[in-house]
């Protein structure tokens, strides 16, 4: 039995629907969420990359509020298995990279990713259907972006 079992181990989805944007934002909470309750840094973090989205760049304030709710909805109400479910059944194709790149940004928002959180992102790289090629690429390229600390040799 592996530890994220109850994300990617899950039956059914919720007879609520995500939108393909929603669907972004629900693997982004499914990400912060998977090892538990998430501190205010993380929940700091998804709000500041979801935002920096431009599939969000219309959205209001309200607009973003509502859809937090529901995706919160269905995580209190039906569990973290099924959100997940229920996102990977909305995503559209074009949106399948951008969905493991925002949960790439999540994890190595605390500057390392330990092997639980690899584990996580191969995992999800698998149930998105993404190939190891890609999902590599993408973690590669986000690494290389990482900004250089002061204390760190170039």
């Amino acid at each position: 039995m592996g530890k994220y079992d109850h994300v990617f181990g899950a039956e059914g989805a919720s007879e609520k629907t995500l939108s393909p944007e929603e669907a972004v934002a629900a693997i982004a909470v499914v990400t912060i969420f998977a090892d538990g309750q998430p501190s205010d840094e993380e929940n700091q973090v998804l709000t500041e990359i979801i935002n920096s989205l431009d599939i969000f760049e219309e959205y209001a304030v309200e607009e973003f509020q509502k859809m937090f709710d529901k995706i919160t909805g269905i995580l209190n109400q039906e569990g973290i298995g099924v959100l997940f479910n229920t996102a990977v059944d909305a995503l559209s194709d074009d949106l399948i990279e951008i969905s493991f790149e925002v949960a790439v940004e999540i994890i190595l928002s605390n500057e390392s990713a330990d092997e639980s959180e690899d584990t996580f992102l191969d995992d999800l790289a698998e149930a998105l259907g993404l190939p190891e090629e890609i999902a590599q690429e993408i973690i590669d390229d986000l690494i290389d972006d990482e900004p250089i600390e002061d204390d760190e040799e170039v």
